[in-house]
């Protein structure tokens, strides 16, 4: 795991150091030094995406961590997922679908929590999903709970893998993963942060090349 951290660190750091290299040569290029500036913004937004990932699951795993608990709509809480998710989505060129129940469903959760939860699965969803790939999102309710559904039409994953997806530093096959990569973090947290609800998450796939689908269930 420490050999996996220190390289998906490193990661952006190389095209760092290169873009400070070309701000000293390119002076007064604007165009230029625009471009680079958006490069390492994307760059600097990854590399602290995976520290606070570190940081929750510490704080999880230490019993630190409190959920902050109102009355929401989950419409506010996917739609907050899905601005996040978006700039992944759009950058893959995947079409992505929300829908919701017609009347409003209210939640007791923390707003910031749920909707990390969410876009973790939506993000997930975009990387493991090969180009102009499709995304869904399907709530309803049903037996007194609100079900939400993230499918695509990604890698999909092995019927071995299933068992322990969501455990710590877990990774699908790394021949399946080309290029993607990293912690093996994420579905543990969308796993604690879900069950600090009250809740339950369940992953599913017909196998490999078939897509997946991660089913959310909240009081």
């Amino acid at each position: 795991f420490l050999a996996t951290l220190a390289h998906e660190l490193r990661n952006p750091l190389a095209p760092m150091r290169n873009a400070l290299q070309i701000l000293k040569m390119r002076g007064g290029d604007k165009a230029g030094i625009e471009q680079v500036r958006g490069m390492m913004e994307r760059q600097l937004a990854q590399m602290v995406r995976l520290i606070d990932d570190l940081l929750d699951v510490s704080r999880i795993t230490r019993g630190k961590l409190a959920l902050r608990k109102e009355r929401i709509g989950l419409a506010a809480v996917v739609s907050d997922a899905v601005d996040t998710a978006r700039p992944h989505i759009e950058a893959a060129g995947h079409q992505l679908t929300v829908e919701l129940p017609a009347e409003p469903v209210y939640l007791d959760a923390d707003p910031v929590r749920l909707a990390q939860v969410l876009s973790n699965l939506l993000n997930n969803a975009a990387k493991y999903t090969e180009r102009g790939g499709t995304i869904g999102v399907v709530a309803e309710r049903r037996n007194g709970e609100v079900e939400v559904r993230v499918r695509d039409t990604g890698i999909g994953i092995p019927a071995e893998s299933l068992p322990s997806i969501f455990e710590m530093f877990s990774q699908v096959d790394r021949s399946l993963e080309k290029s993607h990569g990293g912690l093996g973090i994420g579905l543990t947290l969308v796993k604690r942060l879900t069950e600090m609800h009250g809740g339950s998450v369940e992953a599913k796939s017909e196998g490999v090349g078939k897509g997946s689908e991660f089913i959310l269930r909240l009081p």
